[in-house]
C-alpha cells in the first residue's frame, strides 16, 4: 500500500505559483535531508501529478511541473514525521495540504521523476576544474575544447532552489519517465530517483 500527502499551490494575484513552488521545495528538501540523517536513507518520493513536457511544442515553454506535488511513502509514519503542516505554516495562505491518503488499487501505473543535471556552461566547468586541479582557467578551458565539449541546454520543467551550502540559486530540472512497479524504495533528498517509480495517478 502506498500513502501520500498532496500539496497544491493556490493561485494568488500578488505572488507567482512558481515562486511559492520554489519556497515549498526548499522546505521539502530540508525535511528530507533531516529524514535521511535520521534513517540513513530517504523513504519519501515526490511526484508531480500535473507534470507536462512536450519537446515539440512551439510555445514559449515546453513544459511545467504543475502546481501539485505528492509525497509518497510505503509507511504513513514517514510522512507524518515530516510535520509538513508545521514546516509550511508560513505558506498556509498559498498552499493547500491534504491529510495522508492511502492508495491501494490494482494496475497502478508508475513513473520516475528524476533530476537532470545540465552542464550549461563550458566556462563554468572550466572554472570548477581549474579550482579542483589548481591550474589556470585557460588550461582547463583548453582541456574541454580539445574534447569538443559544448554547453548543454535543456527545456525540461524546473523549479528554482536555493542551496544552503553554497548560498547560490540553481534550477532543478526534472524529467518524468515511465517505470515498472518498484522493487526498492529509496530517493534522493529532493524526493527524486532515476530508477524508483512512484504511483502515477
Amino acid at each position: 500500500m502506498y500513502h501520500f500527502i498532496e500539496l497544491s499551490i493556490l493561485p494568488d494575484e500578488s505572488v507567482s505559483t512558481s515562486f511559492i513552488m520554489s519556497k515549498v521545495m526548499d522546505v521539502l528538501h530540508l525535511c528530507l535531508v533531516n529524514v535521511q540523517k535520521e534513517l540513513g536513507h530517504n523513504p519519501v518520493g515526490l511526484s508531480f501529478p500535473a507534470y507536462r513536457y512536450d519537446p515539440e511544442s512551439k510555445g514559449e515553454t515546453k513544459g511545467s511541473l504543475g502546481t501539485k506535488m505528492r509525497l509518497y511513502s510505503l509507511d504513513a509514519a514517514h510522512l507524518e514525521r515530516l510535520q509538513l503542516r508545521q514546516q509550511l505554516r508560513r505558506f498556509e495562505d498559498y498552499v493547500h495540504q491534504r491529510s495522508v491518503v492511502s492508495l491501494e488499487r490494482p494496475n497502478l501505473s508508475f513513473a520516475c521523476f528524476k533530476r537532470v543535471q545540465v552542464d550549461s556552461s563550458v566556462e563554468r566547468l572550466a572554472r570548477r576544474r581549474a579550482a579542483h586541479l589548481q591550474q589556470p582557467v585557460e588550461e582547463a578551458l583548453a582541456f574541454f575544447r580539445a574534447q569538443g565539449k559544448e554547453a548543454m541546454m535543456t527545456d525540461l520543467p524546473f523549479v528554482r532552489l536555493h542551496s544552503q551550502s553554497s548560498e547560490q540559486a540553481f534550477r532543478l530540472f526534472v524529467a518524468k519517465v515511465e517505470a515498472k512497479p518498484p522493487t526498492e524504495w529509496r530517493f534522493s533528498t529532493y524526493g527524486l530517483s532515476a530508477t524508483v517509480g512512484v504511483p502515477d495517478v
